[in-house]
């Protein structure tokens, strides 16, 4: 059942709970150019991982999740693999996989954040970073000359900001480009128990309007499932990302690392 609710301290545009509903991609497109151009950040990491007001905060969840998701993928990686982040923002992960020999593509659907993600990993070599849209990423692989497979996919907080339809077909896509034996890293936001839908809403704290879709965790679950599935695919982990330090009580950012067999 459809609930449109407007309360809390982002009382601005429409919170809909419980229903499929679409956002605006014009207004998450403004959203991260204009957070790209801000000159206030305190941390590099406001920008994609947000607490603005906390900035410690946001330096300690990317060092978690590096430590925690690190571990799953360290076994199976080696220097000479090539990774692909869609949705790369700064180029977090690159910080990580490029000290490892690992040659890093990023992509992410601003224009800002990938300038920021040049400054942020000026001083590595064996990068490509570059502006595109995930609904249509394999044409600009395709345009940049990357047209084989990679042995680690991440798609990290970006499944959020796509409509069904393109959810759908980026999923399915991304199967085009899986090499043998590679590591897929999936990370969103996510509805504890169902979906919530926030249509261009006022945040406080974020000083912006907001879109996103926090599809629920079984949603989320049974489209990976079906994507990556036996006998070709094995999930190594699943699970929320953060013991504790949810922005909402109704999400949390839940990850799933598969590999091919």
């Amino acid at each position: 059942m459809r609930r449109l609710v407007r309360k809390g301290k982002d009382t601005m545009g429409n919170r809909i709970e419980g229903e499929s509903a679409p956002v605006g991609y014009a207004a998450i497109q403004n959203f991260f150019e204009e957070r790209s151009s801000r000159a206030d950040v305190r941390s590099k990491y406001n920008y994609v991982l947000f607490q603005d007001d906390h900035p410690e905060l946001a330096e300690k969840r990317d060092a978690m999740e590096k430590e925690r998701i690190g571990a799953i993928l360290a076994p199976h990686i080696h220097k000479g693999m090539c990774v692909l982040d869609l949705g790369c923002g700064i180029g977090r992960w690159g910080e990580y996989f490029l000290t490892k020999g690992i040659r890093y593509v990023g992509m992410d659907g601003s224009a800002g954040m990938v300038e920021r993600g040049a400054e942020n990993l000026a001083g590595f070599t064996g990068k490509k970073l570059f502006q595109g849209y995930v609904q249509d990423f394999p044409r600009r692989l395709a345009e940049v000359g990357e047209k084989g497979a990679f042995d680690i996919l991440l798609v990290n907080g970006v499944f959020m900001y796509l409509n069904d339809a393109d959810f759908v077909k980026a999923l399915h896509d991304l199967r085009d480009y899986v090499a043998p034996s590679a590591l897929i890293y999936l990370k969103e936001s996510m509805g504890e128990t169902e979906r919530l839908t926030l249509q261009q809403v006022e945040s406080a704290e974020l000083k912006q309007e907001y879109s996103a879709i926090y599809r629920s965790i079984a949603e989320y679950r049974k489209a990976f499932e079906e994507t990556f599935s036996a006998p070709c695919y094995k999930r190594l982990s699943d699970g929320p990302l953060f013991a504790s330090g949810r922005n909402r009580k109704e999400t949390l950012d839940y990850y799933f690392v598969y590999q091919r067999i």
